[in-house]
């Protein structure tokens, strides 16, 4: 018999949560619930399950959920869930819209000794995956995320909606307190910071330095880590293109450099991802995303955002000539 799993939001990405966990051969998809009942038919009835009438209704039938709804109702959603009985839970990031709040979905999934991953897809990305194997110690680290301008994911600022990603992959990186951050970042079209730029300081000498953007002209999302032992990693996420570099230093000769290039095979990122869930599950080992990995880089973006509107104060209270 296979996991019976179900999805909690079926909009626009709830709905390939549903598609996915419908093709994974040892899942047993028992359904879909969102508030609008009229979606939620309309995905159920493309991949053929039930559309349930409540999130009571579903998570009776199931023995883990995916709750794909807006951050802001993480937590209300969670504690009803769990008011009914006591599923694994995968949730798409990030974890909550407060510290506190994904606080308590930690302790709440804690409480009833089930697994909860969170939905930070690019640890997914063959190419990152293959840069945390070769286990670099890094100094600089650069991160571009740009997007064009859409309606989803605007409902927060870009920190906590784009920027959040590379957050995530850096602290997995350097592994190392923070010092300082310095930050700049501004509106553009919603109430929220569109646009940022952040410098971050680790306590071990590392600096990173992150950009997010949604209202750029194109999408870009590159990752380059120069590290402590002379090598270079540029991973183009889009394209899943690493490029590599080695620096060879010898007494009395000129420096030299090795290097190479790999192109990883095209696989649906999130078919991974919610194959690492459900395998989690059955093998009774950690998820590779947990909830204290989400709670961690919430805390940061929220500062983040916080040193980006407080940076664009000080600059609207300069006068002008």
């Amino acid at each position: 018999m296979g996991l019976r799993v179900g999805v909690v939001g079926v909009g626009y990405l709830g709905q390939h949560h549903a598609r996915v966990l419908s093709e994974l051969s040892d899942v047993e998809m028992v359904g879909v619930y969102d508030v609008d009942p009229g979606r939620a038919e309309e995905v159920a009835s493309r991949i053929r399950v039930r559309a349930h009438a409540s999130i009571d209704s579903l998570v009776r039938e199931c023995d883990a959920v995916s709750v794909v709804t807006p951050t802001l109702y993480h937590l209300p959603v969670i504690e009803e869930i769990f008011s009914i009985a006591s599923p694994h839970v995968f949730l798409e990031k990030p974890i909550a819209d407060t510290r506190e709040h994904g606080q308590r979905i930690i302790d709440i999934a804690k409480k009833h000794n089930v697994l909860l991953q969170i939905g930070h897809i690019e640890r997914f990305n063959p190419g990152l995956e293959a840069i945390l194997e070769s286990r670099p110690r890094p100094a600089y680290i650069e991160a571009q995320r740009l997007s064009a301008f859409g309606l989803r994911g605007t409902d927060v600022p870009v920190v906590v909606d784009l920027m959040i990603h590379d957050i995530d992959i850096i602290l997995t990186l350097v592994n190392s307190p923070i010092s300082t951050m310095r930050v700049v970042g501004t509106p553009v079209i919603t109430p929220h910071i569109d646009i940022a730029n952040a410098w971050i300081e680790f306590e071990n000498g590392c600096l990173a330095q992150v950009l997010g953007s949604r209202v750029s002209m194109e999408k870009l999302r590159k990752f380059r880590v120069f590290d402590r032992e002379g090598r270079y990693f540029s991973l183009n996420f889009d394209t899943r293109e690493l490029s590599e570099a080695k620096v060879s230093l010898r007494p009395g000769a000129l420096p030299q450099i090795e290097r190479g290039k790999r192109v990883f095979e095209a696989e649906e990122p999130l078919k991974k991802e919610l194959r690492s869930f459900v395998d989690a599950i059955r093998q009774g080992r950690p998820v590779k995303v947990s909830g204290e990995d989400g709670l961690r880089a919430l805390e940061v973006a929220l500062e983040v955002n916080r040193l980006a509107e407080e940076s664009l104060k000080r600059f609207q209270q300069i006068p002008s000539d």
